[in-house]
Parts: structure tokens; sequence; C-alpha cells
């Protein structure tokens, strides 16, 4: 009786275990279901936040930049304001009065008269010479001797420069040569380093072949041996254990053969027991089992009433759950919607801004460059108008100055005609032989005169050819001898 009893009791334990397991797996994946729509809330929340700080950081920096361009702007247009006013005081400080210019001019042009005065007596200077010297026979001699020297020490300069040419060409010649001949051994000798370096390495290749292949050989051994070992021993252990399974297959026989003698012997003796009992407690035990299975069936009854009551109730928690999610998924849709539209709206806006911007830059660009082109064009003018200025002084220049050299012009025609009607009245004065005497003396005075500085400047036109010729062909003269010593080189004409 108590066995039977112990026995349903244990299994309606197990029963309700096995549904308080299943409840509490239930629970569990619902408490899961919860914590993860509580971490993806959580998500979600936290993105929002981040793109809302994004958002601000994007305000402050297009701030920010709005602040810079304001900034530079203001910048810009003091920097243009000093341009302006530098450059009107630049136009103020360049500005010369009317008498600045004309004295300036008129400097500049007794400077430029006074300058070709100069190179035109000069140059008449340099052709009066050279007529005169043409027109001395000693001196075109000598000049035909300084060119004949001149002549022959070019010709010396250019044998001397020819035969060092030569043999610098020689040098070079011997030198390639001998480059080439050591380049030609220095080739050998590297073939032959190369033959020796060759056959060295064939024979450290051979050498180091063989070691390895002694080295694989004997490991090839050493791992056979290892194999061989391994295997005696994988066999040996295999072995053991073949005899360990067999001996613990008879163990485990002898040992079931022991106890189930061990259980018959006990359930002999329960049997002797259970029959002694069974005849006394049968009625009993009959009632008991009736109860107890009255009792169980009511249990089994409630227990499927309870269990289609959990499954009616899972299936009704699973469809609201999934209605849940539904709906969730339909909210994280538009919520995704709505943040994929709130974003292109404030991507719209940024955009009208930074074109808003953009215009405005164009704008001030354009404008900066109309007045910059507008200053250009003024300061074009005012040069061009300077230089009117300058043109039109300069004409008035001329125009004075030629006035002035007229008036120059005629009052020294006027003063060689008093001069000459008072000498002619001079000459009328004195007697005719007088003057005629007087006039033969002073142009025979004249004529002393010019002879003897013409002698003198033929005299020394003389020396300086001679010291001229004397040096050119001292110079000849070094020259060939120069060229001798170093390399034996003498003129064609003096072989």
């Amino acid at each position: 009786m108590a066995s039977v009893k112990t026995r349903a009791d244990r299994s309606i334990m197990k029963r309700q275990q096995t549904e308080l397991q299943q409840e509490q797996a239930i629970a569990q994946g619902v408490d899961t279901f919860k914590v993860n729509c509580k971490a993806l809330w959580e998500n979600r929340t936290e993105d929002v936040i981040r793109d809302q700080r994004m958002k601000m950081k994007a305000q402050c920096i297009e701030a920010n930049q709005h602040a810079n361009l304001q900034e530079r702007r203001a910048k810009l247009a003091a920097m243009l304001s000093a341009e302006q006013k530098a450059y009107e005081q630049e136009l103020v400080d360049m500005e010369e009065s009317p008498q600045q210019r004309m004295d300036k001019m008129a400097v500049r042009a007794f400077e430029l008269k006074k300058r070709r005065e100069d190179e035109r007596k000069k140059f008449v200077e340099e052709k009066l010479y050279q007529q005169w010297r043409a027109g001395i026979d000693d001196l075109r001699t000598m000049d035909t001797e300084i060119v004949q020297l001149k002549a022959i020490a070019a010709r010396d300069h250019q044998l001397y420069e020819k035969a060092l040419a030569k043999a610098e060409e020689k040098e070079h010649d011997r030198v390639f040569d001998q480059l080439w001949y050591e380049g030609y051994l220095a080739k050998i000798e590297r073939e032959e380093r190369e033959k020796e370096l060759k056959a060295e390495r064939r024979e450290q290749q051979k050498e180091c072949l063989g070691f390895q292949i002694v080295y694989k050989e004997k490991r090839e051994k050493e791992d056979k041996e290892i194999e061989d070992v391994e295997v005696r021993e994988l066999k040996a252990l295999w072995a053991a254990s073949v005899q360990e399974e067999k001996d613990a297959v008879v163990k485990a026989k002898v040992k079931a053969r022991a106890e189930r003698e061990k259980a018959d012997s006990y359930a002999a003796i329960q049997k002797r027991h259970r029959d002694e009992e069974t005849e006394l407690e049968q009625a009993q035990d009959k009632a008991f089992v009736a109860a107890v299975l009255e009792k169980e069936r009511l249990l089994t009854e409630k227990e499927e009433f309870e269990k289609k009551k959990a499954k009616l109730k899972a299936v009704e928690y699973t469809e609201a759950l999934k209605i849940e999610m539904a709906k969730k998924a339909a909210s994280e849709e538009n919520l995704i919607q709505l943040q994929k539209e709130e974003q292109e709206r404030q991507w719209a806006k940024r955009y009208a801004q930074w074109e808003k911007e953009e215009l405005a830059r164009r704008s001030l660009m354009t404008e900066v460059y109309a007045d910059r082109a507008e200053q250009v064009k003024l300061k074009q003018e005012m040069r061009d108008h300077l230089k009117r200025e300058v043109a039109m002084d300069r004409e008035r220049m001329d125009t004075e100055v030629e006035r002035l050299e007229a008036i120059e012009a005629e009052r020294e025609v006027g003063e060689q005609l008093v001069s000459k009607r008072h000498q002619e009245e001079l000459f009328r004065q004195m007697d005719y032989h007088q003057v005629q005497r007087h006039r033969e003396l002073q142009q025979h005075a004249i004529e002393q005169r010019q002879a003897a500085i013409a002698e003198e400047k033929i005299r020394r036109a003389v020396k300086m050819e001679k010291e001229k010729s004397t040096a050119i062909m001292a110079g000849v003269l070094e020259g060939r001898a120069k060229a001798q010593a170093e390399k034996g080189l003498v003129a064609p004409w003096e072989k």
C-alpha cells in the first residue's frame, strides 16, 4: 500500500516539476523578449539623441562659418578702403606742377643737347685724325708693318693652338687606348674570376646538396624508427585497451550477475513479504487503489484542462505579441520615415543657406572685381592724361628751344656782321701796304706754328707706332721661343 502511494506521488511530483520548468521557460522567454524590446528602445533613443547632437554641432559650425564670413567681408572692405586711400595719396604725391615739369624738361633738353654736341665733336676729331694719318706716308708704312706683324703673331698663335690640339688629341687617344687595354685586361680577369666563382659555387652546391641528401636520409631513418616505436607502443596500448575492455565486460557481467542475484534474493524476500501483506491488506489496497485512481483521473482531467487553458493563453499571448510586434514594426518604419523626411528637410535648409552664401560670395567678388576694374580704368586714364600733358610740355619746350636757337643764330650772325664791318673799318683806316705786310707776317707765323705742331704730332705718332710694332714683334718672338722651348715648334718659313 505504501509503495503504491509512493509511486503515485512520485509521478505527480515529476509532472508538477515538468510543468514548473515549462512555466519557468515561458516566463524566461517573456522576460528575454521584454529585455530585448527595452534594449531596442534604448538603442533607438540613443540614435535619436546622437542625431540631435550632430544637428546641434552642425548648426554651431554653420554659425561659426557665417561669423567668419562676415568678419572676412569686413576685413576685405577695410583693406579695399585702405588701398583706395593709399592710391589716392600716391596720386597726390606723384602729381607735379607745370613749372617743375618745365624745369625738369629744360634741364633734360640741355643735357641731351650737350651730350649730342660732345659726341659730334668726338666723332669729327676721330675722322680728322684718321684723315690726317691717311695723308702721312711714314704712318701708312708703319701701319702696313704692324698689320704684317699682327698677321705673323696670329699665324704663330694658330700654329701653337693647332699643335696643342694635336697634342691633346694624341694624349686623349693614348689615354683612351690605355683605358681600353686596361678594360680588356679587367674583362679577361673578371671572366676568369667568374669561371672560378662559378666552379666554387658549383662545388658548394654539390656539397650542400650532398649534405641535404644525407640529412634527409638520416631524418627519414629517424622518423621511420620513431614511427616504428610509436606503432609498437600503439599496438601495445591497443592490445591493453582491448584487454581492459574485455576485462571490464567480464567484470561488469560478474558484477551484474552478483547484483542480479542480490536483487533476486531481495525480490524473493519482498515477494514473500508482499504476498504476506497482500493477503492482509488486499481489501484496503483495492479501496485505496480505487480512490487513488479516481483522484488521479480527476487530477488528469484538471491537468488536461489547465494544459488546454495554458495553450490557449500561450496562443493568445503569441497572437497579441505578434500584433504588438507588428505595430511596433510599423511605428519604427514610420519613425524611420519621419527621421528621413526630417533629415531631408534639414539638408534642404542647409543647401538653401549654402546657396545664399555662395550667391552672396559671388556678388561680393563681382562687386570687388568691378570696383578693381574701375580703379584700373581710372588709373589708366590718369596715366594717359599725364602722358598727354608730358607730350604737350615736351612740344612746348621743343618749340621754345627752337625759338631760342633761332634767336641765338640771328645774334651770332649779327655779331659776325658787326665784327666784319668793324674790321673793314679798321683796314680802311690803315695803310694798304702795312696791312698787306701784317697779313703776310701773320700768315707766315701761323704756317710755322702749324708746321711745328704737325711735325711734333707726326713724331709722336711714329714713336707710338714704333713702340707698338716693337711690342708686337717682342710678343711674337717670345711666343715662338716659348713654343720652341715647350714643344719644339717653329714656323714653316723658319724651318
